[in-house]
């Protein structure tokens, strides 16, 4: 398995510098290009610069990150024993561009650090066909919190309810805080392992 030692963060702002010089570059004399195509080149510069990086993990490879795990609409999950993390291979689904799901993901780090993610590579099968790979550590031994206790957990962060697995700071929103998202150790601690972002 490749050591990779990219910051999250980094490649974050490296990509979006990139693809915003690429897409000044593919507009010309046009006026403005279309959010798909502003996607594309968002999608085939992060391919460019993970493969530069050398965080590029052929497709083939991805079983080798661990146990094939409970996964979600977004993400085919695998559980690495030996290391005690998560690898989370996302298909954009929600996101759409690298770019947007990466700002997502460091949203997530900065409300939630307890269950940071880094950046672990990118697999695909090339020409913009991109899908990231996110690691975190595994919560062992948990349960799914209740309702009522990721209500109370949110609220003392700062967060109002705003129904359906929703809560709001007034700056970001958080959702999909559903009980299988959030889970609750033996001591009483929380980890929010999932969740969606939006600012205000």
């Amino acid at each position: 398995m490749l050591e990779k030692n990219c910051p999250l963060e980094i490649f974050a702002s490296e990509c979006k510098r990139r693809s915003s010089e690429n897409a000044k570059n593919a507009s010309g004399n046009q006026h403005t290009l279309s959010e798909r195509q502003l996607t594309d080149i968002d999608n085939k510069t992060a391919e460019n610069l993970a493969k530069e990086k050398n965080l590029w993990v052929d497709f083939s490879d991805i079983i080798s990150l661990g146990v094939p795990a409970p996964s979600g609409v977004e993400n085919d999950v695998y559980l690495n024993v030996d290391t005690n993390v998560v690898y989370k291979v996302n298909n954009l689904m929600t996101s759409r561009s690298v770019s947007l799901f990466l700002d997502r993901i460091i949203l997530h780090n900065t409300v939630f650090p307890q269950t940071r993610y880094d950046l672990y590579g990118f697999t695909g099968f090339g020409n913009g066909s991109i899908y990231p790979i996110i690691v975190q550590d595994y919560i062992a031994n948990a349960i799914h919190a209740t309702p009522d206790e990721i209500e109370e957990y949110m609220a003392n962060m700062g967060f109002v309810s705003c129904g359906n697995a929703r809560f709001s700071n007034g700056d970001i929103e958080v959702l999909d805080l559903h009980p299988r998202n959030v889970l609750k150790d033996c001591d009483g601690d929380f980890y929010v392992v999932d969740a969606d972002f939006r600012t205000i």
